[in-house]
C-alpha cells in the first residue's frame, strides 16, 4: 500500500514539475513573438519535444531592443 502512495506522490510532483517549466517556456514563446497556448502544451506533454522546438524557435523581432554603441563596453 505504501508503495501505491509513493508512486501516486512522485507522479504528482513530477507532474507539479512540468506545469512550472511548460509555464516559464511558455512564457518564453511568448515573449519572442509566438502566442498561443499550444506552446504550453507542446512543453507540458513532450517536454523534450517542446522545449526544444521553443528554444529552436527564431525571435520575431517583437520585443526587440536595438543596440547603440554607447550600450558597449570599451575594449
Amino acid at each position: 500500500m505504501t508503495h501505491v502512495f509513493t508512486g501516486v506522490l512522485w507522479l504528482a510532483l513530477c507532474l507539479v514539475i512540468s506545469y512550472f517549466a511548460a509555464r516559464e517556456f511558455y512564457k518564453i514563446a511568448e515573449d519572442k513573438g509566438y502566442h498561443g497556448r499550444k506552446y504550453f502544451w507542446w512543453a507540458f506533454l513532450l517536454p523534450l519535444v517542446g522545449y526544444l522546438l521553443i528554444v529552436a524557435m527564431p525571435d520575431r523581432g517583437t520585443n526587440q531592443r536595438t543596440v547603440v554603441n554607447e550600450d558597449l563596453p570599451e575594449l
